[in-house]
C-alpha cells in the first residue's frame, strides 16, 4: 500500500513547541524534573541535575507520566510497549514518491511503514514487542526488532536492504493500560491492547490520563484537564485546545493555501 501521510511531524520538536506554547499563557515548565512521589496536594520532585528535593503543591493534580505513571499512582497497571524504528539513508531505496505500508506476515492488521521524511532520510518501523521488569529511562532498541523489520522491509525489495545500511535506529515505550482480569489465562499480546486513552481517578484524589497516540493528544489533554477541574471544583471555561495554535504555527490562511486577507 503506498501514502502519502507521516512525515508532518517532528516529535521533539512538537514537545517544544507545547512547552512554549504553553510558557506563553502563564505555565511553569521545569525540566530535569523528577516526580517521585504524587498526592492530590502536589508532588514530591527532585532535581536531577543538582540532587535536590522540593515540593511542589497544587489544587489539582495530573500524572501525565506514560509508561512511569503506574509507579505513581497505586492501581494504574500499565503493559509497556515497545517500538523500534530503523533509519536509512535515501539511496538504501532509491528515489520514494510516497510512504508505503507493508504487510506483517501471519498478522491481519499489522504493517511496517516506510516513511521518507522531507530531508531525505527514510523512517521504517514499527515494532510492538512487551517489555517486563523495570522500566529504562532510555529505551534501546534491540538487534531482534532491526532484524524483524529488515525481514519484512526486504519481502517487497528486489534489491534487500542490509544491516550494514541502518545508520540509526530509535525506539519508545507505548503506555497502554493493562485491563486484563487478575486471573485470566494469559494477557493479550501488546499488539492486540487498545490504543484508546483512559482518564482514571485514584481514591485520594489524583488524576491518571494514560494510552491513546500521538494523533490525540490534544484530545486527551482535554478529557484530563478537564475531569481534574471537575473533581476540584474549580473555576474554569470551556476548554480551548482543539484550536489553540503552537508557537510557531502558520496563519489559517496560509494552510489553507489562500491569499492574505
Amino acid at each position: 500500500l503506498l501514502s502519502w501521510d507521516g512525515r508532518l511531524t517532528d516529535d521533539a520538536r512538537l514537545v517544544t513547541a507545547l512547552a512554549r506554547t504553553a510558557a506563553g499563557r502563564g505555565a511553569r515548565i521545569l525540566t530535569r524534573v523528577r516526580a517521585l512521589e504524587l498526592t492530590a496536594a502536589g508532588a514530591r520532585v527532585r532535581d536531577e541535575l543538582t540532587g535536590e528535593e522540593g515540593e511542589i503543591r497544587a489544587r489539582s493534580v495530573v500524572n501525565a507520566a506514560g509508561v512511569w505513571a503506574g509507579g505513581l499512582v497505586d492501581g494504574v497497571r500499565i503493559r509497556p510497549s515497545r517500538g523500534t524504528h530503523l533509519v536509512l539513508r535515501p539511496e538504501s531505496l532509491g528515489p520514494l514518491t510516497a510512504g508505503l505500508h507493508i504487510p506483517v506476515p501471519g498478522e491481519t492488521s499489522r504493517f511496517v511503514l516506510v516513511l521518507p521524511q522531507d530531508d531525505g532520510r527514510v523512517y521504517v518501523g514499527l515494532t510492538d514487542e512487551p517489555v517486563d521488569g523495570d522500566i529504562p529511562d532510555v529505551t534501546e532498541p534491540p538487534e531482534t526488532d532491526i532484524g524483524f523489520l529488515l525481514d519484512v522491509l526486504c519481502s517487497v525489495l528486489h534489491v534487500p536492504v542490509r544491516r550494514d545500511d541502518v545508520v540509526g535506529a530509535f525506539a519508545g515505550l507505548r503506555p497502554l493500560l493493562d485491563t486484563t482480569p487478575e486471573h485470566a489465562d494469559a494477557p493479550p499480546r501488546t499488539a492486540d491492547i487498545s490504543r484508546r486513552h483512559a482518564v482514571l481517578t485514584s481514591p485520594d484524589g489524583v488524576v491518571t490520563v494514560v494510552g491513546g497516540k500521538l494523533t490525540t493528544y490534544r484530545r486527551m489533554a482535554e478529557d484530563a484537564v478537564d475531569a481534574a477541574v471537575r473533581l476540584r471544583g474549580l473555576a474554569a471555561g470551556p476548554s480551548r485546545t482543539a484550536s489553540l495554535p503552537l508557537v510557531g504555527a502558520a496563519a489559517p490562511h496560509v494552510l489553507a493555501g489562500l491569499p492574505a486577507p
